[in-house]
């Protein structure tokens, strides 16, 4: 089933707090809800829990897992072995010696070491800092799976040198692997060019083990994918692909599984030096570059733009539409991605289009700072979980697209997502909607995150011709520090100079509404708090904007431009250098309510 956030207007939240408040067991600590499972979370040796805190949980400091009645071990410390996430989230807790920051919670658990074939029921109890617990969630019953057939790309004839190309090898385990099997790369590295998934099987990509992006456009076949119903480009097939091999076909899949402690890399741009990290660790920087510059810093990028060109497309059109992205799947029900480290796509980095229930979990996204890098995207798809995971991104982290133009209200939403638990270190925003916002993007919830360093937190962005535009989401729970331009924008006056705008125009602007942010911690925003920013010329205005216990430290001020119907409660602002960090212009119907400083 899955996971859809639970939306609430400002009145039932109120209600509900009074109820707490007022019932006789409002002192007592609450056990979380909604225990489950998510889409394909388990195998024949784990099983990945999670849940939803307590609406009442300022209280509590962790949660404890039981299996089958008996101690499992806890949350923090579960998540300090799989998530790479972790370290980071505490090292800037660390770093916050005025304790300005507001602390999340962690809501996930990795049951390791288990049997195969065997049923495991689950509780989840709260714990408060003195040790005390709740009572139990209720419970979850899950049974890992029979030990899969394991299909050796080696023994298909795969090379793992790095040197020859193994595409026909990996391709041969793929075509023989049975329903419910894993085809295997064990240590080494396999340099290939496009895969095609089926249906019904795990990718294991083992620790020590690379899959690396051949540098050869020819390795990828033009017969890819086009982007949406109306597109007039077809694009090349990714590194990894669920695609059906003639793109103007449909063809479904469903249960597919990518997993593993190895690297997927996508051998798309030249690396320059490594950075070192806030914790002294190094990262791969690549060359930032644009379609000026390819030639002289792309690796794959540079072969596929170049082999566009001399089939006579245009540079631009060449750059923004012919490079091959990491991972695209499209029309799959049920994917999970789990463990692995992703590097260097020539263009973006996981592509989820038209897909339901998809989950991406304790994996680890070094593409920063390669030209549209992105982490994980989703356009038209249903169902979706983000959380453990590392960015460090070349572009968008976590993105949500949804078809442009008039033509996308044919299209399904984009709709319900859970994002938890990420560190996200570099990228143009933590949660992204838009720039394509056509046939909506909705029921959103990204909480308890942490930031340090990203362009933007939340990032909103649609243009006056785009049509639909995002509404109910909500941001809440979360750190952020060091954003570089906005801690949260919403703006119809986006623009890609690499944009192909083969769609038909809509005659409606793009609109952010009934957006939530709430109990959320920014130090040291570079650019705006809050940026807003409407088409007064084309009647377009943002509505039902909410901000709640939101506080900010540093010189960035508000700039609201185009809002009307929006509330604005205990937003605190501190040491910005000015008497008003308020500007307010062509908006209606603000509240302010103990703000700090008032707008004047």
């Amino acid at each position: 089933m899955p996971y859809q956030p639970l939306q609430k207007t400002s009145a039932r939240w109120a209600l509900a707090l009074v109820a707490i408040s007022c019932s006789p067991l409002s002192w007592a600590l609450q056990a979380p809800s909604r225990l489950q499972v998510p889409t394909l979370a388990y195998d024949d040796q784990q099983i990945i829990l999670v849940w939803e805190k307590p609406l009442a949980h300022a209280d509590i400091k962790d949660y404890r897992v039981y299996v089958n009645g008996t101690l499992l071990g806890s949350a923090n410390g579960n998540n300090d072995q799989v998530s790479p996430a972790k370290p980071y989230i505490d090292h800037f807790y660390q770093q916050d010696r005025a304790n300005f920051h507001h602390r999340i919670g962690i809501h996930s658990y990795t049951a390791q070491g288990l049997k195969p074939d065997t049923q495991y029921r689950f509780t989840v109890r709260s714990v408060d800092g003195s040790g005390k617990e709740s009572a139990d969630s209720a419970a979850v019953v899950q049974r890992t799976t029979k030990v899969p057939a394991v299909f050796d790309v080696t023994t298909y004839g795969a090379k793992g040198d790095g040197i020859h190309l193994d595409t026909l090898a990996i391709q041969s385990a793929i075509d023989a692997c049975p329903v419910g099997g894993k085809v295997l790369l064990p240590k080494g590295t396999y340099k290939s060019g496009a895969l095609y998934l089926k249906s019904n099987m795990t990718l294991e990509i083992a620790e020590g083990a690379t899959l690396l992006g051949s540098e050869r456009a020819e390795d990828y076949p033009l017969a890819g994918y086009i982007q949406y119903p109306y597109s007039s480009t077809v694009r090349p097939a990714s590194l990894i692909n669920a695609l059906p091999r003639d793109p103007r076909q449909h063809q479904v899949f469903e249960n597919i599984r990518i997993v593993g402690k190895g690297t997927i890399d996508g051998n798309g741009w030249k690396r320059n030096a490594d950075v070192r990290d806030e914790r002294g660790q190094a990262l791969p920087f690549y060359l930032p570059s644009d379609n000026t510059r390819y030639l002289q810093d792309g690796v794959l990028a540079k072969a596929q733009v170049e082999q566009a060109v001399a089939r006579g497309m245009n540079v631009k059109d060449a750059y923004g539409q012919m490079r091959s992205s990491l991972i695209t799947l499209r029309n799959v029900k049920n994917v999970f991605y789990g463990g692995f480290t992703v590097l260097n796509p020539a263009y973006h980095g996981i592509m989820n289009l038209e897909t339901e229930n998809v989950v991406l979990a304790n994996t680890t996204h070094k593409t920063y700072d390669a030209n549209n890098g992105d982490g994980i995207e989703f356009a038209n798809s249903k169902g979706a979980m983000v959380f453990n995971n590392f960015f460090d991104t070349g572009d968008d982290c976590v993105n949500f697209a949804a078809g442009t133009g008039a033509d996308a209200v044919h299209q399904r939403p984009q709709e319900d997502a859970w994002i938890f638990n990420n560190y996200f270190r570099k990228g143009h925003g933590m949660v992204v909607a838009g720039s394509h916002t056509g046939a909506w993007i909705q029921n959103i919830l990204a909480e308890d995150n942490v930031s340090d360093g990203t362009d933007a937190g939340l990032r909103m962005k649609s243009t006056h011709f785009m049509g639909g535009g995002a509404r109910n989401v909500t941001f809440r729970d979360s750190a952020i520090r060091n954003t570089v331009k906005q801690a949260f924008i919403f703006t119809l006056d986006y623009n890609d100079p690499n944009a192909k705008l083969d769609y038909r125009r809509s005659t409606i602007a793009g609109q952010f509404k009934d957006i939530r942010v709430s109990d959320v911690s920014v130090e040291n925003a570079q650019g705006a708090a809050i940026e807003v920013k409407g088409d007064g010329e084309h009647n377009a205005y943002h509505q039902g904007l909410v901000f709640e216990r939101v506080r900010f430290s540093g010189p960035a001020r508000a700039r609201i431009d185009g809002l009307k119907d929006s509330r604005f409660d205990r937003v605190v602002f501190s040491e910005t250098g000015v008497a008003n960090p308020w500007q307010l212009s062509d908006s209606q119907g603000l509240t302010f309510n103990e703000v700090e400083p008032a707008p004047l």
